[in-house]
């Protein structure tokens, strides 16, 4: 679903600069602060991070603070989205702020377009933890929110209004100011035809979008197909070939970002280099890319210059160097202290961490530059869930009207084929994102010298520059940012996909359920063969289970079921793991060195 599908929008555009504010009637108050352990945030960055816009547009922000939620009676955000386990903003209506109701991960995105609702990088990488009976805030740590469940009660949502009458009516009250009719009731009900008009469109587009992100297994809690969405959105729906969509059946859950930043490789099954500064926007903007940015793809006539998105790549290069800053929640003794005996078990624990686990989970690096190179583990050796590695290693996606474009545009570009492997083909795409013009004088606050180096190649805005620098795209040198594009692309090839990622543990215990998919509720379980593992367990719960290190898997609102596709709990185990050869009281010891980290 792309912008150039649902032109009617653009009507709404017009009203969006005049509709009223927004604070839903009704809305819930937040309830008192969390707690917030120290990782290495002030209170400053952390409101920051919580509303930094990336360029997401899920859809107008009049519209999305207009809409009533699909059982009726109240508006959809009503209760700030907590019914689908996102977080309340403890900093939304501070001092010089008005207060708009949005959850930790939400807000207004505007562009010359327009004002749009949009989803940020905090709405999936924050969370809150309950610890004997304390409220613990845990930036960087995977959400608990079930994204599936938001998009499709709101597609119905959106559903529901253009289809009842009475609804749509009062939806229309809410987001035409008054003003409008006031002096031509003739008009006033062109409006509300025109708003009609385009609402159905987007209605219609969303639900698609909803039933092409329908899975056979549902994720649940804390989880989603990243891959998936993101090839579907942009291979599908922003290029506009229906032949590249498929279910998104791999969900994974939602990785922790302290020391992110600084890994060489990210995603799960390390598919992303991640050591120049254009890497790491590269995978922001395939990311945003699957939320809902704008993508303007269409069929090139001349050299393509760049692709047209709403992704907002200064803001995502201030949001990498915030998660540089970012470090582990530790162990919160002063709300939870441990015993004596529990030290004591944490010294002999280390003692089998050094053994068992040190060759792939290295200690984090401290300091100002913590560069780590992490270890990647075939998956004949691992022999965990292969779903989402052998999807992003196998998919295959036509290329379409982009068949034998070279992006960029460069000799040693070779031209897209008919069909190309769909992380290639998105990886394309991000490079034509990355290429677009930027504004002649960016504000470079928050960025750093690498970041602004990649800005600085990128051409800028404005007739007389983009006159003279067009030919510079034509051309093959790589000037005009294509250079560094090239170094992105040509990274990312020869890697081995099947494989997944091991990556430091500091702070693991605020991050459960464990493995990449999320199959398995505890650390202690993982310390168990799989055969002794849950087969089954409920997701959802926020409250830590001390003994076991995860959450409760008694009590939540889903039930996991490792023997449904995708949702294998089997792997990381046998001797080389200890799963075999560790005592219970071996293993007490281990979780107790892994709680310290």
């Amino acid at each position: 679903m792309t912008r150039s599908r649902i032109a009617g929008v653009a009507f709404a555009t017009l009203l969006m600069l005049t509709a009223r504010p927004a604070t839903p009637a009704g809305a819930e108050q937040p309830g008192p602060a969390p707690h917030f352990l120290n990782q290495s945030w002030s209170a400053q960055d952390r409101a920051w991070f919580y509303t930094a816009s990336q360029g997401s547009q899920i859809m107008p922000y009049a519209w999305f603070m207009s809409l009533e939620s699909a059982e009726g009676g109240r508006l959809f955000v009503a209760d700030s989205l907590a019914r689908f386990g996102y977080l309340p903003n403890p900093y939304d209506g501070a001092p010089g702020s008005v207060r708009t109701g949005l959850p930790i991960g939400f807000v207004k995105d505007v562009d010359d377009r327009g004002e749009w609702v949009g989803m940020t990088c905090a709405a999936c990488h924050v969370n809150r933890v309950e610890l004997r009976g304390q409220t613990i805030q845990i930036d960087g740590g995977p959400t608990n929110a079930d994204m599936f469940a938001f998009i499709e009660e709101l597609g119905r949502a959106l559903t529901l209004t253009a289809s009842e009458p009475d609804r749509f009516e009062r939806f229309a009250g809410r987001v035409l100011p008054p003003e409008l009719s006031a002096h031509d009731p003739g008009a006033a009900e062109a409006d509300r035809a025109r708003l009609r008009k385009s609402l159905d469109s987007f209605a219609k587009d969303f639900s698609d979008y909803v039933e092409t992100s329908r899975a056979a297994v549902p994720w649940g809690p804390a989880r989603l197909d990243a891959f998936g969405m993101i090839f579907n959105r942009a291979t599908g729906l922003d290029l506009h070939d229906r032949r590249n969509i498929a279910k998104p059946d791999a969900p994974v859950s939602y990785p922790f970002l302290w020391d992110t930043s600084w890994h060489d490789k990210v995603q799960w099954n390390g598919s992303a280099p991640n050591k120049l500064a254009v890497e790491r926007l590269g995978r922001n903007v395939g990311e945003v890319l699957g939320v809902f940015a704008y993508a303007d793809i269409r069929e090139p006539t001349l050299p393509p210059l760049w692709f047209e998105t709403s992704a907002d790549r200064l803001n995502l290069l201030r949001i990498e160097n915030q998660l540089g800053a970012l470090t582990a929640p530790v162990w919160p003794d002063r709300i939870a202290p441990r015993t004596e005996a529990q030290k004591r078990d944490a010294v002999a624990g280390k003692t089998f961490y050094d053994q068992l686990c040190l060759s792939c989970h290295a200690i984090a690096a401290k300091g100002s530059n913590r560069a780590q190179t992490v270890v990647m583990t075939p998956l004949a050796e691992i022999g965990t869930d292969p779903k989402m590695a052998e999807n992003a290693a196998n998919r295959r996606a036509k290329t379409g009207i982009l068949e034998g474009v070279r992006m960029p545009f460069l000799a040693t570009t070779p031209p897209l084929p008919a069909e190309t492997r769909s992380l290639d083909l998105v990886a394309a795409i991000v490079a034509g994102a990355i290429l677009a013009p930027i504004d002649k004088a960016p504000d470079l606050t928050r960025i750093r010298a690498d970041q602004g180096v990649v800005i600085d190649r990128l051409l800028k805005r404005g007739a007389s520059t983009i006159r003279s620098g067009n030919p510079l795209l034509n051309d093959v040198s790589t000037a005009g940012g294509k250079g560094a594009v090239a170094d992105f692309l040509d990274r990312r090839k020869d890697r081995d996909l099947l494989a997944y990622k091991a990556r430091p543990l500091d702070g693991i215990w605020a991050t459960g359920p464990f493995l990449h998919n999320g199959s398995v509720p505890t650390l202690y379980e993982l310390l168990l063969p799989s055969e002794r593992r849950s087969k089954t367990f409920r997701v959802g719960s926020r409250d830590v289970d001390e003994a076991r290190l995860g959450f409760r898997s008694d009590v939540g609102p889903f039930l996991f079921d490792t023997t449904l596709p995708g949702n294998s709990n089997r792997g990381h185990e046998g001797p080389a793991y200890g799963t075999d050869r560790l005592d219970d009281a071996q293993r007490r010891q281990l979780l107790e060195y892994l709680r310290t980290l």
